[in-house]
């Protein structure tokens, strides 16, 4: 708290506290009071500020990473100076860097699970790959520079560091001792993606054995073993792994570059098929033992989700972060979908301030005596009879409406036309009550368009009644496109058009086979949480963990927002199950489309139009 930037201003950026020190920044929480949000704020550490060759690095780096879009690479959002001061702003991470998670199993005897393993593997292989692409040698892979989101979200962050293989290196500084490659421990401007890749094996070896390769308390000599020296063999520190895993972790770490796995893609499926692999017992004298008797620590029940779950404190209610709700009423009361005709419910209405109600009934009173007042002075009897009364308010009367009248404004019954449009398809809204009020919330609702836009493939299951929409409006959609691919254990939204689209606007929600909310929802918001747009061919998308073979759609040019959501959990709209054989679109609060659920693996597609 006596730091002189706490409480202070960097352009529209409020620091609140530090996150943590590197060796020439120094990170902080930050609240952006344009855009109200979190960030991370990355300040040059006052030791450099005058030196311009580190204020260069500095620079270069937000210069770097601020034009790309990588699902596991933190965001750049801003880059000033302000005084004397060099910063950039950042995404915030809700989570702890793996360094703190890894201690946090070594701390309890265990070992991480295989499956958080690969996955986190996946994540920083996939994030190097890309940077490999653009040109960008990382040069200071470790745990500290992963971050773990309380979703389970894996980023790679800090290229303060890295080395532009077209413009060359900016210094001497090598990177981190315990992480670093031969090539470049030698010579830090001779580093290449291999050198990263070294890196990640590093940090696989010490996920799955509970140790680093080489540990020495002298910089210098740990430069030199990577150098001289050939790894342990995994199976000394961890005799419960097979053998296939131990050839891919040592050929990760060979010394020549061109020896070594040639891309974080090859590295992790070579590591995903070894570790499937049976385990074969050997003999006691065959395996080497632990150094000095120490006891292999045993793999454990605890996910890398949890364990993080227990690092950070509860999340703002106002904010969900977590993969899953902490429960799954029937229904969301925020979008109700009425059943047909069943008489409304008054738990159903929104609160209304009573203000509004004081001011509604006198204008009513006001309303009663001046109609009686001109009624009697023409002579007319004012009264109702009760026939009237019974056909406004007797739901079955809605019914014996024609089924072709579209009732668009719930709010009030709508007069059916004398004729009817002899093209006019049934939709569902005109079985609903006429009494029914729209969804509760405190803003009024939007009058839904006469001929709401539907799925391109919106027929539901074989079990749903005809008296379902399943067919696609005869009126040529004229909003924007979006596009979903889904299988059983993924799902993407895809956006085709040439703007952006804020996803916190849309609501997938889960349907049975006649059509009623089955309690399975995913709102859009929670991808807005990490970045509130899909860009233009961008996805962004959610893919259950323990699983593999994500379906990852080749029309994705890349991928803005992750969620990953357990296999049961309620976030996991699209997959078929007990109760649920389709889904709807949301958009606004507007159903703008159905699509079915997915039955198996195999890829489904689905297309909605915005209003």
């Amino acid at each position: 708290m006596d730091d002189p930037l706490i409480g202070q201003h960097l352009g529209n950026y409020r620091i609140d506290s530090v996150v943590g020190r590197g060796g020439m920044a120094i990170v902080y929480r930050a609240f952006d009071e344009s855009l109200h949000r979190p960030v991370a704020v990355k300040v040059i550490d006052a030791r450099y500020r005058d030196n311009p060759v580190y204020a260069q690095r500095f620079l270069q780096e937000a210069r770097t990473v601020a034009t790309w879009r990588h699902e596991h690479i933190l965001q750049v959002f801003y880059a000033g100076q302000q005084d004397d001061w060099y910063y950039f702003a950042m995404e915030y991470v809700d989570g702890p860097d793996l360094s703190k998670v890894v201690k946090q199993y070594a701390d309890a005897g265990e070992l991480m699970p295989h499956e958080d393993v690969l996955k986190i593997g996946r994540a920083v292989a996939s994030a190097l790959d890309y940077a490999h692409s653009q040109g960008i040698i990382h040069r200071d892979v470790k745990p500290s520079n992963v971050m773990v989101a309380r979703d389970g979200r894996i980023a790679l962050a800090d290229f303060g560091l890295a080395l532009d293989a077209q413009q060359g290196s900016f210094g001497g500084t090598f990177g981190t001792p315990h992480y670093i490659a031969p090539e470049q421990a030698r010579n830090s401007a001779t580093a290449v993606p291999q050198s990263d890749l070294y890196a990640l094996a590093v940090i696989l070896y010490e996920m799955l054995t509970g140790a680093v390769p080489f540990d020495d308390p002298s910089p210098m000599s740990l430069a030199v073993q990577h150098l001289t020296q050939p790894p342990p063999p995994p199976r000394q520190l961890n005799p419960n792994l097979n053998m296939a895993t131990e050839n891919v972790l040592l050929k990760a770490l060979q010394k020549q570059p061109a020896d070594r796995y040639q891309s974080g893609a090859a590295l992790m499926a070579a590591l995903t098929t070894a570790l499937q692999e049976p385990i074969v017992t050997a003999e006691p004298d065959a395996l080497p033992m632990p150094p000095g008797g120490v006891a292999v620590p045993a793999m454990s029940q605890m996910s890398v989700a949890e364990r993080v779950s227990l690092y950070l404190p509860p999340p703002p209610p106002a904010v969900q972060t977590s993969g899953t709700p902490p429960s799954r009423p029937s229904t969301r009361p925020s979008l109700t979908l009425a059943p047909p005709v069943e008489p409304p419910k008054a738990d159903r209405l929104s609160p209304i301030p009573v203000k509004w109600l004081v001011i509604g009934g006198l204008i009513m009173v006001l309303l009663l005596l001046a109609r009686g007042f001109v009624l009697r002075g023409l002579g007319v009897n004012d009264t109702p009879t009760p026939t009237a009364v019974a056909e406004t308010t007797q739901p079955a009367d809605v019914a014996a409406l024609p089924t072709d009248t579209a009732v668009t404004d719930t709010a009030a019954p709508t007069v059916a036309p004398s004729e009817p449009p002899p093209t006019a398809e049934p939709i569902e809204e005109a079985s609903t009550s006429p009494a029914d009020v729209p969804s509760p919330t405190a803003v009024p609702p939007t009058p839904a368009p006469a001929e709401p836009p539907t799925a391109t493939s919106t027929a539901l299951s074989a079990g749903v009644p005809t008296t379902e929409p399943a067919a696609a409006p005869t009126a040529t959609p004229s909003g924007p496109r979006l596009a979903m691919f889904y299988d059983s254990h993924s799902f993407y939204l895809y956006n085709p058009n040439a703007n952006g689209v804020r996803v916190s606007q849309i609501v997938f929600e889960s349907l049975d086979e006649n059509g009623n909310l089955s309690g399975y929802w995913f709102e859009g918001q929670r991808w807005a949480q990490f970045y509130n747009l899909v860009e233009p061919f961008g996805c962004a998308r959610l893919e259950m963990t323990k699983v593999a073979g994500w379906l990852r759609p080749s029309p994705c040019r890349e991928y803005n927002s992750t969620v990953t959501p357990e296999q049961d959990a309620d976030i996991v709209f699209w997959t078929a199950r007990p109760g649920v054989a389709a889904f709807r679109v949301v958009w606004q609060g507007q159903e703008v489309g159905r699509c079915p659920a997915s039955a198996s693996a195999e890829a489904n597609q689905c297309e909605v139009y915005l209003p």
